[in-house]
């Protein structure tokens, strides 16, 4: 654990983020907020976190650099996350994925780095599994009260397949987040937009009765809307409407 070894001083916190492309702004100490591409705080209320997490299991799924991984912990939760083992096995095409092969061991500063000397510079306790969201089992990751999972859906060729493999390890609930199809002629109707291209990084899109409906052909018993809002990148390049659901196991 972190709390084992000496706190790093502001300065030491202040030059070592500086190595680092962040991509969630997140205070490492008083004072000291890294330079992230998207500013979660205002938006917060838009995920349906409980406020009180003490005691809570929790796995977040893909978090980036921590932020809701902190979030989770400061509400006193037992915070794991699960990783893609390398920046390689994205889920993307075969066109990106050669791309992706000839950065070599270039991106795991941004994929394992940041996010680990975040934890060291808060002295978190938050635990690191890598473990592609396909493989998601119980003896993998463990089984968890509320299985976190934002802005990854959309990034995966085959959602409904990462869906199965989230309620194997929930015990009581989920709660999803992911970019929807907001279009007002299919809004009520349970259809996903296909955004795929082979050198991108996103795929679908669905409406948020289709996410709902996901979520139940998954396996979980229920599902509640949370929120829908638009999830904007702190330079205006991305604006991407969002939506969250709640599942419960029973």
């Amino acid at each position: 654990m972190s709390t084992e070894t000496r706190p790093l001083t502001p300065a030491e916190i202040r030059q070592t983020m500086g190595q680092f492309e962040w991509y969630h702004r997140i205070e490492l100490a008083e004072g000291i907020v890294t330079p992230g591409q998207y500013d979660l705080t205002p938006i917060l209320p838009h995920y349906g976190l409980p406020d009180d997490m003490r005691g809570m299991t929790v796995l977040d799924i893909g978090p980036a650099h921590g932020f809701f991984a902190f979030e989770f912990e400061r509400r006193g939760a037992i915070v794991t996350t699960a990783e893609l083992p390398s920046w390689s096995e994205h889920d993307v095409s075969p066109t990106l994925q050669r791309e992706f092969d000839k950065l070599g061991d270039a991106p795991e500063a941004y994929h394992r780095g940041a996010f680990g000397f975040a934890i060291e510079a808060r002295r978190s306790s938050v635990k690191r599994l890598f473990c592609n969201i396909y493989d998601l089992t119980p003896d993998r990751v463990g089984m968890h009260d509320l299985v976190f999972c934002a802005s990854v859906l959309l990034h995966l060729t085959d959602p409904l397949r990462a869906l199965y493999a989230m309620r194997k390890v929930s015990k009581r609930q989920a709660i999803v987040c992911t970019g929807i199809d907001t279009a007002p002629h299919t809004a009520a109707e349970p259809r996903a937009l296909f955004v795929g291209q082979a050198n991108g990084q996103a795929f679908w899109l669905p409406s948020l009765v289709c996410l709902q409906q996901m979520v139940r052909a998954a396996g979980f018993a229920r599902s509640e809307r949370v929120s829908t809002f638009h999830l904007k990148s702190v330079d205006g390049v991305f604006d991407t409407p969002h939506g969250t659901v709640r599942a419960f196991v029973e």
